[in-house]
């Protein structure tokens, strides 16, 4: 115990800056994030994508800018098929040598060690130095003899906490939840399963909710850290075409601003089809390297609507096209950025 002892001068000495992991998301070293929805909401699928982003050092989910680091993923739900599928699609879609990702991707799959046993701090925290980002999916798959319910299901958590602290890895943790009810008492933040000490357990926590076919809602409800959450967004999850293959790869896209909103009227009006459009290209920094699939799927609009909108808005030099018809680019013109 003396170990942990603060004095004064340690106390009031100057802080190391956020190491952060993601600080759009408000994800760093310290207590776990937690990602809760209830089935088929794309959770896992979205949380595997994050995976790549951090191995790769690209954004997450097309948007959020993340820190490269080395990835263990331990996987007590899909098992090794389902899991390397899922991978080998997103990382296709992303277009991501995966030579580029040895040493940064390793995925557990059925692990033998559970957060609640007895062990499990002092086996993950020799990972210290090793692993940058741990993902844990699920918590009751990983915690088989914690009641979820009781206030003690936090005991796990705080063990991935004291690693954390020890190794400076950054955990996401996924769990499941009820489906989100208009009378729920308490906002989204109440439809996580279980007992409420899981919400106070986690630093960061997001729920997702959604109708199948569409684009997911996701809800930052807690950031520890900054004390900032961002605006609700939305994730598009989408089949991506390559070599003839209509479902070879697959995408995970955040979709935020003014395509966040379900706008029917707006997105029946060709016009306005138009103009949001470019709102999206513009968002995305002027120029985008993908076609009418991704953006239908982020506007939630008609892929035939969107095509023609984008053939229009080249012919009317609204938008210059370039690339191939498989990769094609639209660019807005400099004057227009």
């Amino acid at each position: 115990m003396t170990a942990s002892l603060l004095n004064a001068e340690a106390i009031f000495a100057p802080l190391d800056p956020v190491n952060w992991m993601c600080q759009a998301l408000d994800m760093a070293p310290g207590a776990p994030s937690l990602i809760a929805g209830y089935g088929y909401t794309g959770k896992t699928v979205a949380t595997q994508d994050f995976a790549l982003a951090v191995a790769s050092g690209t954004p997450a989910w097309g948007r959020f800018p993340v820190r490269r680091g080395r990835v263990l993923h331990l996987d007590y739900e899909q098992g090794s098929r389902l899991t390397r599928s899922r991978y080998q699609r997103l990382a296709r879609a992303r277009g991501i040598d995966p030579r580029d990702l040895q040493g940064r991707l390793t995925v557990v799959p059925f692990p033998k060690l559970y957060l609640d046993d007895d062990n499990a701090e002092e086996i993950l925290s020799r990972l210290g130095g090793e692993i940058e980002f741990l993902i844990v999916d699920s918590f009751r798959a990983a915690c088989p003899r914690t009641d979820e319910n009781s206030s003690e299901s936090r005991v796990p958590l705080d063990r991935l906490a004291r690693v954390s602290e020890k190794t400076g890895m950054t955990c996401k943790v996924i769990h499941h939840a009820r489906k989100p009810s208009a009378v729920a008492n308490g906002g989204p933040r109440m439809t996580i399963r279980g007992s409420g000490a899981l919400f106070d357990a986690c630093s960061s926590v997001f729920i997702f909710s959604g109708e199948k076919g569409k684009p997911v809602k996701v809800v930052h409800e807690k950031a520890r850290i900054s004390g900032r959450t961002i605006d609700d967004f939305r994730l598009a999850i989408e089949d991506v075409e390559s070599d003839g293959d209509p479902i070879a790869g697959l995408r995970v896209s955040a979709i935020t601003g003014s395509a966040t909103e379900d706008r029917p009227a707006q997105s029946s009006s060709y016009e306005a089809l138009k103009t949001r459009i470019l709102e999206l290209i513009r968002v995305e920094g002027g120029s985008v390297a993908f076609g009418a699939n991704v953006i239908s799927a982020r506007l939630c609009a008609r892929k035939n609507k969107v095509s023609a909108a984008l053939t229009d808005l080249v012919a009317s030099n609204a938008l210059q096209g370039s690339g191939s018809r498989q990769e094609p680019v639209y660019s807005l013109p400099e004057a227009a950025r």
